[in-house]
């Protein structure tokens, strides 16, 4: 029996912890991204799913199940494809229109465009493996976007999604999960951090719970409450807004080779 796959063609799809509509969210899928089919539940109104990014697992709803054929997720494997680089990029699918999250996947959409469509495609969106912006242009982009556990696009992200999806746009595949990205990468000290390095913070009990993409000097861009810039000292994060240390630092990490 053959793996069956299936593509998101919606602007973001919740993928749930449990087979149940009260389940927390624990991630999403952004329009463009494909998945595994690991399993159906009995009722058949659930789809356990592995999102083959990042080989997360989770469930989603049958009636969201968009089903694609195994060559065409055995070619979307092979290729690279454009991810959007404008806050918010509409395209028109059957008479409708699907506003788009920055950080979204175009598969095979290049070739499907007309010449005029190709240079609009062309200016908002952009192959990772040659994308020249900064990872911090990039990362400014969602400035003030609402923290959602679990999120990962515009309409609202957590702080792991948002590092995960800067970092994505720029070629750099990450896991989707803090205590996972800690890992990935070379570590650096606190003095030797630059713009585009990953920081790490745990908790009273030593678990990383938190990340943020340093900034600047003295600076970084984080999702807590919403996506902001805070100060970024050698103890952590000190919060601008409530004026007092609320991250505790772990550990830097540099996962960008443009940065050595």
């Amino acid at each position: 029996m053959k793996p069956t796959f299936g593509l998101c063609i919606y602007s973001t799809l919740a993928v749930r912890g449990e087979a149940a509509h009260s389940s927390e969210m624990t991630t999403q899928l952004l329009y463009g991204e494909l998945y595994k089919v690991l399993s159906v539940d009995e009722k058949e109104e659930w789809i356990k799913i592995k999102m083959l990014k990042d080989n997360y697992e989770g469930w989603i709803t049958f009636g969201q199940h968009n089903e694609v054929a195994p060559e065409y997720a055995e070619r979307y494997r092979k290729e690279e494809h454009p991810v959007v680089t404008r806050l918010i990029y509409p395209i028109f699918d059957n008479q409708k229109t699907i506003h788009l999250s920055v950080g979204s996947t175009l598969p095979f959409h290049y070739e499907k465009c007309n010449s005029m469509q190709l240079k609009y495609a062309q200016l908002h969106s952009v192959l990772p493996s040659k994308n020249e912006e900064h990872p911090i242009t990039t990362a400014e982009k969602y400035m003030g976007v609402p923290y959602l556990w679990g999120g990962r696009s515009i309409f609202g992200i957590d702080c792991s999604g948002f590092a995960q999806t800067v970092m994505g746009a720029h070629g750099i595949l990450l896991p989707r999960d803090a205590y996972q990205q800690a890992e990935i990468g070379t570590k650096v000290s606190f003095s030797d951090a630059k713009a585009g390095d990953l920081a790490y913070f745990n908790n009273e009990k030593g678990r990383i719970t938190h990340v943020g993409i340093v900034s600047g000097e003295g600076k970084i861009i984080h999702s807590s409450h919403f996506v902001r810039e805070d100060i970024l000292n050698i103890k952590g994060i000190f919060s601008n807004r409530e004026g007092k240390q609320t991250h505790e630092l772990s550990h830097i990490m540099r996962v960008s080779k443009s940065l050595v």
